[in-house]
């Protein structure tokens, strides 16, 4: 076993802790062996923030076991509880479920392989939209919340991208996060004021 395949099973292994992998809705343990990576990755599609036109956002990755998820709050964090949270990107909506750790939960299949995730909304699950529902960039799916015990009782979303080229992806299987073109990721980064290009 290379030092990279062993770093990349610990960060998994971190992560499933931390935020508990996916399965019918609830927590499980870590797998006992990391997925192979996908050998061609799809294009991934035009990703916007999801939030509304030139609203202002601060994103962070912190450390190694969240990074390259981001948790996204009002800039300044002056009130984020509450704020309408949409795809960003059209596609059509593969679960919502409850988890302990992450609270309520969307996944939002965008073809191709390329799907997003959407923790800690404050509303029940499928308030807004349910399973095989399809969505536009603007549709709201949520709201931001602090649900589930990993939210650390405050209000943020914490987003993904993921790919796997058949099924349904898990926090395994995340990507970097692009938003309207830009790479936005990196262990321990904040950028303060993000304006949403979801116009």
């Amino acid at each position: 076993m290379t030092r990279r395949t062993a770093a990349v099973g610990l960060a998994a292994g971190a992560l499933a802790l931390s935020f508990g992998l996916e399965s019918a809705g609830a927590a499980t343990a870590a797998p006992t062996s990391t997925p192979a990576a996908d050998v061609t990755v799809a294009a991934e599609p035009t990703f916007q923030m999801p939030f509304a036109c030139n609203t202002h956002w601060r994103l962070d990755t912190y450390g190694s076991g969240h990074n390259p998820a981001l948790d996204i709050v009002v800039k300044g964090n002056t009130g984020s509880s509450g704020k309408s949270v949409y795809p960003g990107y059209k596609g059509k909506v593969a679960r919502t479920f409850w988890d302990r750790g992450a609270g309520n939960v969307i996944v939002v299949d965008h073809g191709s392989g390329w799907y997003t995730a959407y923790y800690h909304l404050k509303d029940k699950h499928d308030k807004y939209v349910q399973k095989g529902d399809t969505v536009t960039a603007k549709t709201r799916i949520g709201r931001i919340g602090a649900t589930g015990s990993n939210s650390g009782g405050w209000a943020h979303l914490h987003y993904e991208q993921r790919y796997k080229s058949n099924g349904i992806p898990t926090e395994a299987n995340r990507k970097p996060v692009h938003f309207n073109g830009k790479r936005y990721t990196g262990t321990g980064n904040t950028w303060k004021d993000v304006v949403s290009k979801n116009c």
